[in-house]
């Protein structure tokens, strides 16, 4: 170099571009900025292609993927190209600025595509674990330190460093590459044109499947920072007084007959039926132990005595089924273990928006414990295998004088995975506990085994076959597990370990006195989000699948061999049991006696909330709606769009959409999820959805 002359020669430009040694005299930084324009073009490309490889897995994986799949790609691919091309843009204009502005500025874009990176790495796992994308409330439920630390499956992490580590590599490789590069097409201009184009295309109104799923992290990010987030537990109710009146939502209840309510301001609070002379009983006198199992997500679709298909996967609930009663359609009120376990207790269906349990753990209720209690019950007791304190259980059932016994009151050297102890060994420990209390007595005993990330109990007697074809993921490795697929044979291998469980369970009982004066009912508290073997479902197929479940009553006091039509709901258990046990105090719900053929109307309906797809589903014996909710003001009414109408009897896998062809059953169904959505949560919220206090009726109807 010619210092004494101040100029550059041709071969000397070049060099000092290559090396970034620009000066004041390259006009004006033009020169020293290459490098930087060489990596935000090689960077873009890059980040442009995991993004698409992160999508191309995401809608192999997610057990609903989107209908319109090019569209889905595009818009998607269009917000990468925003995100990436702007900010580079950004980049390559500061790095006019010389020799150090250069370096910055590549260093900072960098990380910010690493970022970026990462960030759509982590919502792509939360999107084939929810099954929807997860809002805000999910999010901070999913950051709690438990949540993180039982979901943990060691090849999420393997999967998730090697995708962020071939970024990094790739980025790095790009950063060197673009230190001996003589020219870039990537100039402010032509990103900003690019990144227009994105995000014209990206904001254009294309209303299609599942087009949230698409979306880059960063417009997602924005949309989840507007979101209220959750609240700590509290009392009272923030909702606003409904338009309708509180009384509209006995239009909910599912009696055959009209039923005497009693007082308006607890207007879901009824006088006990006269019961059917052919509804089964018990023996006069009697009150026998009443104990709930309820499974982690066990549903009915693989169960064979409720029309599964795989051979041999569900022995011990298909011998259950047999010999005791088996209920048929049954659907949870929800998509999370707190709803199940409020409907089993209190006949509650699930309250949209918030975890009744956990955030209003005080509210006050009328349901079974407090009924049993009444009528002579003595011991009450909830055993689960997990943390009772990740949804708050304790702060809910030890006030209604409860023992509750978790995962710390097991022996250390119990098996366990990352979400507890195993499922035989809560067989062990329940049945120990019960043996230990006054009697006639109450307990719940909560599964676990058979959740995400659907990890093999070492004590698992047998690993149910599955094919090797069936297990295939997208990207399936030689001599490991699923790094990538649907989690279908592994949630296949847990349930059938959970089946296991339950016979170990009914076993062990069999051996104990009480077991001969018990009520068993067999339930699960939620379907899930995982596609079945070997096929797609439809939209009204994968709502079947997060809500139908099993339920079966079994006991020696009762004759089995029998099966119930439906369709029913869990909410259905609390006024089922009070009619075979023969208690006529006041009760309160909507549910209705599925023993007894004249309580419940064939066209009775059954309302399930999936809150993280803000769906609702009623369903009926003759149709089943469904509709995606958007929330209404304080004075406006829900709006539904995406609306379904199905006949389940004739088109089980929901094809065929009747909303045109039968618009008197569509009104009727989306009045009753309008009465739903407004009143019913304003009523249990309020306090107001059990009986009054004693003495407190208004004699009201």
């Amino acid at each position: 170099m010619q210092e004494s002359s101040g100029e550059i020669g041709p071969s000397e430009s070049d060099s000092s571009e290559g090396n970034d040694l620009g000066t004041s005299e390259d006009n004006g930084g033009l020169l020293s900025a290459i490098p930087a324009r060489a990596f935000a073009e090689t960077a873009v490309v890059l980040a442009l292609l995991f993004g698409i490889f992160l999508r191309l897995r995401m809608h192999l994986s997610t057990p609903l993927p989107s209908d319109d799949p090019v569209l889905w790609f595009a818009t998607g691919s269009a917000e990468d190209l925003a995100v990436l091309a702007l900010a580079g843009a950004l980049a390559v204009v500061f790095a006019r600025g010389g020799k150090a502005s250069s370096v910055l500025a590549r260093g900072l874009f960098g990380l910010f595509t690493l970022l970026v990176g990462v960030a759509f790495a982590l919502w792509t796992e939360a999107v084939i674990y929810f099954g929807h994308p997860p809002r805000r409330q999910d999010l901070q439920i999913a950051s709690d330190v438990s949540f993180i630390r039982f979901s943990a499956d060691v090849w999420l992490i393997v999967r998730l460093s090697a995708e962020i580590l071939v970024l990094g590599a790739l980025l790095v490789w790009a950063a060197r590459s673009s230190l001996h590069s003589r020219a870039a097409s990537a100039s402010p201009r032509r990103l900003l044109i690019l990144g227009s184009a994105g995000l014209i295309f990206s904001a254009l109104p294309l209303h299609f499947h599942l087009v949230e799923t698409s979306r880059n992290p960063v417009f997602e990010l924005a949309a989840l920072a507007r979101e209220k987030p959750i609240e700590s537990p509290a009392e009272g109710s923030a909702r606003p007084r409904p338009n309708l009146a509180r009384t509209s939502v006995r239009e909910l209840a599912s009696a055959r007959l009209a039923r005497e309510y009693f007082d308006e301001r607890f207007p879901l609070a009824y006088r006990a039926p006269a019961r059917s002379a052919t509804a089964p009983v018990l023996p006069a006198g009697l009150r026998p132990n009443i104990v709930f199992l309820v499974m982690e997500g066990v549903r009915a679709h693989e169960i064979g005595a409720f029309g599964g298909d795989i051979a041999g996967l569900t022995p011990s609930l298909d011998k259950l089924a047999r010999e005791g009663i088996a209920v048929e359609r049954v659907y949870s009120p929800g998509t999370h273990t707190p709803e199940g376990e409020l409907a089993i207790w209190y006949g509650l269906l699930a309250v949209p928006g918030e975890q009744l349990l956990a955030r209003h753990p005080r509210t006050r209720l009328t349901g079974l414990p407090e009924l049993l209690r009444a009528a002579g019950w003595r011991s009450f007791l909830w055993i689960h295998n997990s943390d009772q304190t990740f949804f708050g259980e304790d702060r809910f059932f030890q006030p209604r004088h409860f023992q509750t016994l978790d995962g710390r009151d097991f022996d250390k050297s119990d098996p366990r995975t990352n979400w507890g102890y195993s499922d035989k060994a809560l067989a062990r420990r329940a049945v120990t506990a019960l043996d230990r209390l006054e009697e006639p007595f109450a307990a719940m005993v909560l599964t676990i085994s058979n959740h995400h990330p659907f990890q093999l109990p070492p004590d698992a007697g047998s690993a149910f076959p599955i094919a090797v074809s069936e297990q295939a993921g997208s990207f399936p490795l030689p001599g490991t597990n699923l790094l990538v697929g649907r989690h279908t044979a592994q949630m296949l291998k847990t349930m059938h370990y959970t089946d296991e469980a339950v016979g170990d369970f009914f076993r062990l009982s069999r051996s104990h006195s009480w077991f001969a004066r018990t009520l068993f009912i067999v339930a699960s508290d939620h379907g899930l989000p995982i596609a079945p073997l070997q096929r797609t479902v439809s939209v009204h197929e994968f709502s079947e699948l997060r809500h139908r479940v099993p339920l079966i009553f079994s006991s020696p006091l009762l004759a089995g061999g029998r099966r119930i039509d439906g369709p029913a709901s869990l909410a259905d258990i609390p006024p089922t049991l009070l009619g075979l046990l023969g208690i006529s105090a006041p009760r309160a719900g909507v549910g209705c006696d599925i023993l007894d053929p004249t309580d419940c109307s064939p066209e009775r309906f059954v309302f399930s909330w999936d809150d993280e797809g803000e769906r609702i589903t009623v369903a009926t014996a003759r149709r089943i709606y469904h509709a995606h909710v958007l929330a209404g003001g304080a004075s406006e009414p829900e709006v539904f769009e995406d609306e379904m109408l199905i006949d389940p009897v004739a088109d089980p896998r929901g094809k065929l959409d009747l909303k045109q062809s039968d618009p008197q059953s569509l009104a009727m169904l989306r009045r009753g999820a309008r009465v739903y959505l407004e009143v019913y949560p304003w009523v249990v919220a309020e306090g107001r959805s059990g009986t009054p206090p004693s003495g407190a009726t208004s004699g009201l109807r």
